[in-house]
C-alpha cells in the first residue's frame, strides 16, 4: 500500500485533544501527569533524596558566611518518542457513510485515538508494576493467607507499613481492578470503613483514601488483548492485581520538583489523513497520534504491592 504526505487535520485533530474514555477505565493521565516539555530532546532532575534529609551545621559565625547547598539535582537527558495508529478507510464507504449522514473519519479519528490512549495505559501499567522500578524495600508480593482474598490477611497493615516505608509519602494509591475489589469487601476494609462488623458491604473510594490518609485512590478499569492480530483474543486486565503508591506533586516538571513520574508530552495530540491506494477508487489513512515519554523521577516516593489478590 503506497501512501501520499500526511496532512494534519484541524477538525480531526480537535477531536483526538478532547476525546476521552470514560473516566473509570484509563487512569494513566492521573498516575503519571502530563508535562509539556519545548523539544523532543529534554532533560530532567534526578535528586539525591538523601541530601534533602541531611542536616549541614546551620550555624553562621559574627563573621562567617552560612554554609552551602546545592539543590539543582543531576540533569539527566532524555527524548520522547511518537505513538500512533493509522485506519483505512476506502472511498465507498467514505461516500456510504456520508450519504447515511455521518463523518467516518470523525470516528476512525475516534478509534485510533482510543487505540493510542489504550496503548499508553498498558505503557503505564507496565512501568508502575515493575518491581525493577522500585528500591527493594519499597516491593513485596503477597501469597497464601497474606493476600486480600483471605479473610484474615491484613491490608491496612500491609499499605499502611508500605506507605510509612517511603521517603516521600505517597499521596495517591493505585490499584487493579482485581485488586480493589478484593481490597474494598477485605472485612478488616469494611469494618474500618463502615464501622460495622466487617461481615458484609464494601467500601467506597473516597472511604479508603480517608482510611491510609492519601488524596485519591485510582482504579484501573481497562482490559486488553494480549494476543498477536489473527490469534484467539485473550483479554485481561492492564493494571493486573498490583496496590500501588506515588507522591505526585502536579506543580513539579522536568525542570524541578519531587514527584514519582511524570509523563514529558511534546506538543499536542495530532490528527488528519494520508492518501492511500487500496481498492479500486483508493481511500484514505486517519491516522492520530501524539508524542509523549513516560518517566519515574524519585522511586523512593513510591510502593508496589503485587500478587494481592
Amino acid at each position: 500500500m503506497t501512501t501520499g504526505q500526511f496532512e494534519v487535520d484541524p477538525t480531526l485533530t480537535a477531536i483526538a485533544i478532547s476525546y476521552s474514555n470514560p473516566t473509570y477505565a484509563l487512569i494513566a493521565d492521573m498516575v503519571l501527569p502530563r508535562v509539556t516539555v519545548p523539544a523532543r530532546k529534554f532533560s530532567w532532575q534526578e535528586y539525591d533524596l538523601a541530601e534533602g534529609y541531611s542536616v549541614p551545621n546551620t550555624h553562621v559565625g559574627s563573621r562567617s558566611a552560612p554554609n552551602r547547598v546545592e539543590i539543582e539535582g543531576k540533569k539527566k537527558p532524555d527524548e520522547v518518542e511518537d505513538f500512533g495508529i493509522d485506519i483505512p478507510l476506502d472511498t465507498p464507504t467514505i461516500e456510504e457513510a456520508e450519504q447515511a449522514g455521518y463523518n467516518p473519519r470523525d470516528r476512525a479519528t475516534e478509534r485510533a485515538t482510543n487505540i493510542v490512549m489504550l496503548g499508553r495505559e498498558v505503557r503505564v501499567a507496565g512501568l508502575i508494576a515493575n518491581a525493577a522500578n522500585y528500591p527493594a524495600a519499597l516491593v513485596k508480593a503477597l501469597s497464601g493467607t497474606s493476600m486480600f482474598t483471605d479473610g484474615t490477611s491484613d491490608p491496612i497493615k500491609e499499605i499502611s507499613d508500605m506507605l510509612d516505608e517511603c521517603l516521600v509519602r505517597p499521596n495517591q494509591l493505585t490499584l487493579g481492578q482485581t485488586a480493589w475489589s478484593a481490597l474494598r469487601q477485605h472485612p478488616k476494609i469494611v469494618k474500618a470503613t463502615n464501622r460495622n462488623s466487617g461481615d458484609a458491604g464494601a467500601a467506597a473510594k473516597e472511604a479508603v483514601a480517608e482510611l491510609f490518609e492519601v488524596q485519591k485512590v485510582l482504579i484501573g478499569a481497562s482490559r486488553v488483548n494480549t494476543t498477536k492480530p489473527g490469534e484467539t483474543p485473550v483479554i485481561e486486565r492492564a493494571w493486573g492485581n498490583i496496590v500501588s503508591g506515588q507522591f505526585i506533586d502536579e506543580s513539579a516538571d522536568n525542570t524541578g520538583g519531587i514527584t514519582f513520574g511524570m509523563t514529558a508530552q511534546h506538543g499536542t495530540k495530532v490528527a488528519g489523513s494520508t492518501p492511500a491506494q487500496m481498492g479500486l477508487r483508493g481511500g484514505e489513512l486517519i491516522r492520530s497520534g501524539e508524542t509523549v515519554k513516560e518517566l519515574i523521577v524519585a522511586n523512593h516516593a513510591g510502593f508496589l504491592l503485587s500478587n494481592v489478590a
